[in-house]
């Protein structure tokens, strides 16, 4: 996968260096919003093969029900308030359902196509149908595990990435130890899963 993260962090350096350039060396970057699609480009690849611009837009409307959810005053747990046709419940509900339509088309694709691409997403179809058969435990069992992809690993992504470039930027010496290690063992070349397993500091 290491290819294909490179091919993904690529198009995300440029648009930082031309941010840069234009700014006459001083720029004001968004990180964190890069990062976040960043993760996305590169989990909907890895995870979901050539229907990863639907697994981004799965992204996108997980991240809307996320940031729905975690809005102040919303009643969400054990309450039996969360089964009450409120606004609030209602558009939860209707992200919810936007989610799981959005998962079982893609499914429904990939089935279709009859095309066995070895990522994530044909591994769940296929452990479905071998535990599930087919049916709503099947659906269930596949839609559940697209949402903890992307709350597990997106998320986890971008918080880690996110910290580990503030502080590096906290700590130049660090930035330059790692920097040094990365053009010794890269040389004119882009990091492959190679170099990477030799590099210490990074």
């Amino acid at each position: 996968m290491v290819d294909l993260m490179v091919d993904s962090t690529l198009p995300l350096l440029k648009s930082w260096e031309s941010i840069i350039e234009r700014g006459g060396g001083i720029g004001d970057v968004r990180v964190d919003q890069d990062l976040r699609s960043f993760s996305a480009d590169v989990i909907s690849k890895a995870c979901f093969g050539s229907s990863y611009r639907k697994g981004k837009e799965i992204f996108l409307r997980l991240r809307a029900l996320q940031d729905f959810l975690s809005k102040p005053g919303l009643s969400i747990g054990v309450s039996i308030l969360r089964y009450l046709p409120t606004k609030k419940n209602k558009e939860i509900w209707r992200l919810e359902r936007e989610v799981e339509l959005s998962i079982m088309k893609m499914i429904v694709e990939r089935k279709e196509a009859m095309e066995k691409e070895k990522d994530l997403l044909q591994a769940l179809v296929e452990s479905a149908e071998r535990n599930y058969g087919v049916g709503k435990a099947a659906n269930r069992f596949l839609v559940d595990n697209c949402k903890n992809i992307y709350f597990a690993g997106y998320e986890t992504t971008t918080v880690l990435a996110t910290w580990a470039l503030m502080l590096l930027a906290l700590n130049p010496e660090w930035q330059a130890r790692a920097r040094d290690e990365i053009r010794h063992l890269c040389g004119a070349h882009l990091p492959n899963a190679d170099s990477i397993r030799q590099m210490k500091t990074v």
